[in-house]
């Protein structure tokens, strides 16, 4: 069967899903490139006590086919982000800057960002009142930090 190649002008978004009914639990929106990372992040904020929904990120084009953006920086909105109360994100997603800086910019939902300071001084991440965590990540620093972004809002 032959497939037609997508042209690289053609972006695909990535499919977020929807949050399912509220439990009356905050929710935590974790997006990690780093598939490890984010299924043990989601494990930690679960066991915590928060809903959790995750993302890997905008996916780089291979071979003819078309990359998976993130409906954030294309459309304007991302069904988890929008309904998320915090958004745990790192600055190793590919297009992180704007990524970061379209959630840093809403009132709504917190920001926490996993980096390391050398990399935020240079990198020219626009974070607005987001809560910092530095790497190496740690149970307890991700769960303060879920915690502070929360109180902060």
């Amino acid at each position: 069967m032959n497939m037609p190649l997508r042209r690289r002008s053609e972006v695909r978004c990535i499919e977020p899903g929807e949050w399912p009914a509220r439990t009356g639990r905050a929710r935590v929106l974790i997006e990690h490139p780093d598939r490890a990372a984010l299924w043990a992040e989601a494990e930690i904020i679960r066991e915590a006590g928060y809903d959790v929904a995750v993302c890997t990120g905008p996916v780089e084009a291979a071979d003819g086919v078309a990359a998976e953006a993130c409906p954030l920086l294309v459309q304007g909105r991302c069904s988890l982000v929008d309904e998320a109360d915090v958004v745990v994100s790192t600055t190793d997603l590919r297009e992180s800057r704007g990524i970061l800086a379209a959630i840093g910019r809403r009132r709504a939902p917190a920001l926490v960002v996993e980096s390391t300071q050398s990399v935020l001084e240079r990198g020219g991440h626009e974070l607005g009142d987001a809560t910092v965590v530095e790497v190496p990540v740690t149970e307890r620093r991700l769960l303060d930090a879920v915690s502070g972004a929360l109180s902060k809002r």
